[in-house]
């Protein structure tokens, strides 16, 4: 999903997986104030603000929904 997202939309929106169980994870988590214990999805804006959060799972549809609504033109 998260591919297919990204070639589609990486011309005007960057995506990026995090794995909190290495240590460039870990220094994300808590650069950012991340404090979610599960899978979560969560949108910042070019100025670095948190626009969007939300707890998984999550569908694809949904996901695309999130992004068609976020995306710049």
């Amino acid at each position: 999903m998260w591919a297919d997202l990204q070639e589609e939309y990486g011309d005007r929106i960057e995506f990026f997986e995090v794995d909190r169980d290495t240590d460039e994870g870990r220094q994300f988590v808590l650069d950012h104030g991340v404090t979610l214990g599960q899978p979560g999805f969560i949108v910042y804006n070019a100025a670095g603000e948190v626009t969007y959060a939300d707890l998984g799972p999550f569908s694809e549809r949904g996901v695309r929904e999130l992004v068609l609504s976020i995306v710049p033109e």
